[in-house]
């Protein structure tokens, strides 16, 4: 069960210090809260800490008593309590599920989160929620986006079956990746998301287009590629793990040749029903031949380009684990729209009659093993979480996906910062 936080949340837009106080002096403010411990990712706990708030913006930060104000101000008492910065989550999907809709946004400012980062949807929507967002101010949060996931072909998100909705594009040569890259970088995307079914001279070319353009690319690890491969074309960042492990097996040039074979004679299948049947074959044995030199250059190589993971650990785990059968899980995902609720509520009571599996089980500790790995080899790493995929609430899911970086060997600060 999740530990609750004895959080304040005072979450700013625009984290702006006027005045660090070391002394008395009066200062102008709407908001003092006092006596409270600061949680800075970088130093650490600092107590005992009075911070005054005016026009929505950190004014000043002192010692218990030092700040003076020109006017009464409303106080709140922050003693034994702890106040973070503002939080991230670095991995959504805001259009996946149109039943949520907008009704996701508040729900990430409610938990802290002031900046989300979407890595998947169709452009239109995008440009469209991000312009509803802007319109209710610091009610949602500020939205960073990819655009479509650029996948090769058959694409496996083009809305068949339909729990794989359309949010991606499918390209098959370079000049229709340099194409869409120019694309997006136009209509203001602020990276690009790749994924698993594009041939690796496309992979290159959109990659060094998307350099070109100022854009980092982050990635699913294509299936026809190596996960080496894929970090020294100049990907800025990495997504759930995924396919790590099959270049971490003892046999991974065979398993390369596998599915290269099995992409090209399911060219003409439904793009997910492929790549399920891929990972069906390959992952079982990949995982029962994981090999700890293999992975060590696996993960060097990572390191070496400083390629950003986001595990989206609550994600992997969560058939193993099953957060959605805690107590608060009915409470958290209360708050979505009642037929979104329903539908989460009534497949959750399904699954928790079934036992679970020894796959879910294996992946989910494989899972919090390479984090661990890779934050040991100063791999940077970055929490998000695959919302509202896998029964995960908005905005409430970020804090069981740090939960679990520290389950995975991460501090308390680390999984903050």
């Amino acid at each position: 069960m999740r530990k609750s936080f004895n959080l304040v949340a005072v979450f700013v837009a625009s984290f702006c210090l006027t005045t660090i106080v070391s002394s008395p002096m009066a200062i102008a403010g709407d908001l003092m809260i006092l006596d409270v411990t600061i949680i800075d990712p970088v130093n650490g706990a600092t107590p005992h800490q009075d911070i005054l708030i005016g026009n929505n913006v950190i004014t000043a930060i002192g010692d218990r008593g030092s700040i003076a104000t020109f006017a009464p101000v409303e106080t709140l008492d922050g003693t034994d309590k702890f106040l973070i910065p503002a939080l991230w989550d670095a991995h959504v999907h805001l259009t996946f599920n149109p039943q949520i809709g907008d009704a996701a946004l508040p729900l990430f400012v409610a938990n802290g989160i002031t900046r989300v980062r979407d890595t998947g949807g169709k452009l239109d929507q995008m440009l469209a929620v991000r312009k509803r967002a802007a319109a209710m101010g610091g009610t949602a949060p500020a939205i960073y986006f990819s655009g479509p996931l650029v996948d090769g072909q058959p694409q496996v998100y083009d809305g068949t079956p339909a729990r794989f909705p359309d949010i991606s594009v499918g390209i098959e040569t370079e000049d229709e990746a340099i194409s869409e890259v120019d694309r997006l970088a136009d209509a203001g995307a602020h990276f690009i998301k790749t994924y698993e079914m594009l041939k690796p001279q496309v992979f290159r070319a959109l990659v060094g287009r998307a350099t070109e353009r100022g854009l980092p690319v982050t990635s699913h690890v294509p299936l026809s590629m190596t996960v080496t491969d894929v970090a020294r074309a100049g990907v800025r960042g990495m997504e759930h793990l995924r396919n790590i492990g099959l270049s971490c097996a003892s046999n991974a040039g065979e398993l390369l040749e596998q599915r290269n074979d099995m992409l090209n004679k399911g060219r003409d299948q439904e793009g997910s029903s492929l790549r399920s049947s891929i990972h069906a074959a390959q992952r079982p044995v990949a995982f029962a031949a994981q090999n700890e030199t293999t992975c060590n250059a696996v993960i060097q190589a990572l390191a070496d380009n400083h390629v950003f993971q986001t595990p989206t650990l609550a994600l992997n785990t969560r058939g193993a684990l099953r957060p959605f059968l805690q107590p608060e899980w009915k409470v958290e995902a209360g708050h979505l729209p009642t037929d979104v609720f329903a539908a989460w509520t009534a497949a959750v009571e399904i699954a928790k009659t079934s036992p679970v599996s020894p796959a879910y089980a294996a992946f989910s500790d494989w899972s919090l093993a390479m984090v661990a790995r890779l934050h040991a080899a100063n791999v940077p790493i970055m929490a998000g979480t695959d919302t509202p995929i896998g029964f995960l609430t908005p905005g409430f899911s970020l804090h069981l996906e740090m939960e679990t970086l520290v389950r995975a060997g991460l501090s308390p600060l680390e999984a903050l910062g």
